[in-house]
Parts: C-alpha cells; structure tokens; sequence
C-alpha cells in the first residue's frame, strides 16, 4: 500500500473519478467535480515520484454568471492519443485542455479550457430526473450523455457523427463501454440500453 499526501487546499480524498493514463503519461487523473465540492479540480499524479505534475481547479476563476452558471466541470477525461483533456457542463458544452502545454508548466491553471458550445437549445428543457453529463473514451472515439442521449464525436475537431437514443427508461445515469457494445443504466429502476459501437469513419 503507497499513499499520496495531498497540497493544503486540495480535494483528492473526495474524487469523483479516477483514470490511469498508461500509454503516454504514466499518470493517474484525479478529479473532484461540482457539486460534491464548490470548486472542481482535476489533477495529474505521477506515483514514481509522488508528485502532483500538473493541476487545474476553477477556484479563482471570476464569479460571473457565466461561471457559475455554465461552466461548471460535471466530468472529466483525459485522451492520450489527442494529448488532451476533455471537460463537459451540464449543458454538454464541451471544453478542451491541451495536455501538452500543461504538462511542460508543471503548474496550476485556472483559466486553460478551450470551451466549444454545442447545446444551447438544451437550455430550458431539462427533464423532471436529470442526470449530470458523463464522458468516455474508447477507440478514437468521444462519448458524452445528456438526460436520454448519448452523442458520439470523432476526428481532430471532435465533430457530432451521431446520438444514441431510446425514448423511455428517463434519463441515462452511467453507461460503459467494453470491446464493441455501449452499456447505459437509466434512472428509472432495472432498465438497461445495449448499443453496437460502430468505428469511427475513416477520413480519405
């Protein structure tokens, strides 16, 4: 057993997700996300030194309605091959972090995410049971669900190729995603989606 001590200020004992990072980095993502804490941090661990190589926390950031409102980090993932770290708000937003440059300033950020706005239609049409937004990784490919869909990005630019909907069991909780199926947990009790996870098109 090996224990980590955490910087005075920083919330690791209440992480909300954990990722290890073995292909490029070597590290573990720690993230404590809104709202079991008032503030988000997402940070990077390297246990062969045992240090915390690169944070980030919206602590600090200004208190404008735009930040508390719509910028709130609901999850976090980190993607090695992209060198990135990708964020999304309750509102699907997404928002982009480059790994490359934070990991070469070994520092803390506050205001380093590249936020692209996707969904603002969802704005006024959150259901009776939302669930906070979840993301995933898997062959190239970006997911992230929102109430009673799952939308799928792929390329560079992570571009929207597709959503995942049924239309009953309400809003999707948590899903996973093993060799090629997508498995989703609604909120509403003992009702499961399986869907076939395609490859990402291949860009001639």
């Amino acid at each position: 057993m090996d224990f980590f001590y955490e910087s005075p200020g920083w919330s690791l004992g209440d992480a909300d997700k954990l990722q290890w990072l073995g292909v490029v980095y070597n590290c573990l993502l720690v993230a404590t996300l809104f709202p079991r804490k008032d503030n988000c941090y997402i940070s990077l661990l390297d246990f062969r030194s045992r240090d915390m190589v690169w944070s980030w926390s919206d602590m600090g950031a200004p208190l404008t309605l735009t930040v508390v409102d719509e910028k709130r980090v609901r999850d976090a993932v980190a993607m090695e091959e992209a060198n990135s770290i990708c964020v999304v708000n309750e509102y699907e937003d997404l928002g982009f972090m480059d790994l490359r440059m934070m990991m070469g300033s070994r520092s803390t950020s506050t205001g380093s995410i590249s936020w692209s706005s996707r969904s603002r239609l969802m704005k006024g049409v959150m259901p009776d049971e939302p669930c906070y937004p979840k993301l995933a990784v898997h062959g190239g490919q970006l997911f992230s669900s929102m109430n009673d869909c799952i939308s799928v990005f792929c390329g560079s630019d992570w571009v929207l190729t597709s959503r995942l909907k049924r239309g009953y069991g309400g809003s999707i909780c948590d899903f996973s995603i093993g060799g090629d199926r997508l498995f989703a947990l609604h909120s509403e009790e003992n009702v499961f989606d399986i869907w076939e996870v395609t490859p990402p098109p291949i860009v001639l």
